[in-house]
């Protein structure tokens, strides 16, 4: 997804203004970007206009009023801020590339086009105007065109997803099904949780005809649709309160859901870090650990949840897993077991793990007990 364009790019390309002055406008565009990066558009459109009181000759602060009117999809305001800021800085390339995003929005092709172009002529080397391009000729239909367009924003951002994930739907219209496969692939590798990226996996898989490949990438596709509110309202939470420990264990737990496990563990370490009594934060790391494998790590942290509340089953039942799983400490492993039913009796998944525990322990007696309370409760 080609995305509007921020101070990040632009202080690299206006240099420095007075924005590195100690300023009164500076304190509102700081105050701006701060709503700006919350999602409050509207109140940061209020603090962009006051710095461009104090300083109307900012092309930077124009350029970021643009991106907030855009984002409330109010695109004649946020075209008329883009033009003041290339009234003020005509070399720039931003502005530009960031009104070919507004006239794509309003459908406006040619216009957008034209833009796109204008920002790849003052910056050759920039990969981001090429895919704007190359979203621009896709939607033309021009596919050549868009191939080479896509291909060279590739080459310069090798890593840059949205390029990719539009190279290999142009590949889908030509009918390039094992290529776009391969290219969509790409975008997984770079970020395992691309929604659009799982979705286009799946529609090329079934036009391929590999039905239990495109069951499983929609499957993905959609738990990452139903998750993309709650990773939004997670990220944006954590960056109003940044000292709230549940909402990093919070966003760990969308991380998660999502496959992302490193975020998910730096998200859960950072709430224990906050908040070391918060048993599910121990709990979910070890979880997350669970998942990659690491059962030593994920027994630590388990043990951890359980050192701050001894009554979590959830955790005794999953400690018990972890030792059965590494095929040690089966003594352990019963304990943790016995303990998760003996908390929980009617949940059938912690007699199943006692199940497996007694059966290797050789305890037949307590091995059919246990397999006949799980049956009775998978069932109802």
């Amino acid at each position: 997804m080609l995305k509007y364009v921020t101070i990040f790019i632009l202080f690299s390309t206006f240099g420095n203004t007075a924005l590195s002055n100690a300023s009164l406008a500076e304190k509102h565009y700081e105050q701006a970007y701060a709503y700006h990066t919350i999602g409050e558009f509207a109140q940061a459109i209020a603090e962009y206009k006051k710095a461009i009181t104090l300083d109307p000759n900012s092309p930077i602060f124009y350029n970021r009023l643009g991106v907030a009117y855009a984002e409330l999809k109010q695109y004649d305001a946020a075209l008329d801020a883009y033009q003041t800021a290339l009234a003020l800085s005509p070399m720039t390339p931003e502005p530009h590339y960031n009104i070919g995003l507004v006239y794509l929005k309003k459908g406006d092709l040619p216009h957008a086009l034209e833009a796109f172009k204008r920002a790849v002529a003052r910056n050759p080397e920039w990969g981001d105007a090429y895919a704007g391009l190359g979203e621009v000729y896709l939607k033309q239909g021009r596919f050549e065109r868009a191939v080479l367009s896509y291909k060279k924003a590739v080459h310069l951002n090798p890593k840059g997803a949205g390029a990719i994930l539009g190279l290999g739907k142009v590949y889908v219209k030509q009918d390039r099904l094992a290529d776009a496969i391969t290219t969509f692939e790409k975008v997984v590798e770079i970020q395992v949780d691309h929604t659009e990226a799982h979705y286009q996996l799946a529609q090329a898989y079934v036009k391929k005809g590999e039905k239990e490949k495109a069951a499983a990438a929609m499957a993905f596709f959609k738990a990452l649709r139903q998750t993309d509110p709650l990773l939004q309202e997670a990220e944006m939470w954590v960056n109003r309160y940044p000292n709230d420990a549940r909402g990093y264990n919070n966003l760990g737990i969308v991380y998660l859901a999502r496959h992302r496990f490193s975020d998910a563990i730096t998200n859960y370490k950072r709430a224990i870090s906050l908040n070391p009594a918060l048993a599910t934060a121990h709990y979910n790391l070890g979880h997350a650990y669970h998942k990659q494998g690491k059962i030593k790590r994920a027994i630590a942290a388990y043990r951890e949840a359980l050192a701050v509340d001894n009554t979590l089953a959830i955790a005794h039942n999953n400690v018990a897993v972890c030792y059965i799983e590494s095929k040690s400490d089966l003594d352990k492993a019963l304990l943790h077991a016995r303990s998760a039913v003996q908390l929980v009796p009617t949940e059938a998944n912690y007699w199943d793990t006692l199940t497996q525990v007694c059966t290797l322990r050789g305890l037949a007696d307590e091995a059919r007990h246990a397999r006949e309370q799980w049956k009775t409760l998978s069932q109802e």
